[in-house]
């Protein structure tokens, strides 16, 4: 019977947290806004969608980007996140040793560095668009460290179920066998 209602106590505690760590959020829409971000998330890009089937990318331009948008505008797919927790048939894993490190830029370009212990062992970049209404579609055209850097030719295509919070600040990764890979923004994108 423990074992069973550790998972629950890992959950109700990192809701809390998540609620208690929204500083620029009034107290009374801490908890409700931490509820609607576990139970409905916003797909990046939502508004803009006709606007980048135009331009063939699915980050928004300049003036669109996450760090200028405009209260009650959709939060868009831009900045840096790292890899917090993994969400596993009701399991949480923290993450401590494997950082994961995703950059998407506002020209549709992205990259991945994955770390183990300050290490790096797997790097790749390449180009990203959003396919409504919550796939994210890789184009990969570079694999490999430095030394072993090689250029995907065709480009790899690898496509993922996610979800963005409302603020833009959260990115959830969905894998095929229901396994959801939290990751938080670190870094807002640059203005231009």
């Amino acid at each position: 019977m423990r074992t069973n209602s550790i998972p629950v106590i890992f959950l109700s505690s990192a809701l809390l947290m998540l609620g208690g760590c929204k500083s620029r959020e009034p107290a009374s829409n801490s908890s409700a806004t931490a509820s609607s971000k576990a139970s409905t998330p916003i797909n990046s890009n939502q508004a803009g969608q006709a606007s980048d089937a135009n331009r063939g990318a699915s980050a928004g331009n300049g003036t669109e980007s996450s760090a200028s948008a405009k209260p009650g505008a959709p939060a868009e797919l831009l900045g840096t996140y790292e890899s917090r927790e993994v969400h596993d048939k009701g399991v949480i894993t923290l993450i401590s040793q494997l950082k994961t490190l995703w950059m998407f830029s506002s020209d549709g370009a992205y990259s991945r560095v994955s770390q183990v212990k300050g290490k790096t062992y797997h790097a790749d970049s390449g180009t990203f668009r959003i396919d409504p209404p919550d796939k994210l579609v890789l184009t990969i055209q570079v694999t490999g460290l430095k030394a072993q850097r090689k250029i995907q030719n065709p480009p790899l295509s690898k496509t993922h179920i996610f979800s963005l919070s409302p603020d833009g600040e959260e990115l959830r990764l969905t894998s095929e066998k229901g396994t959801v890979g939290i990751f938080r923004r670190v870094a807002k994108p640059k203005t231009q």
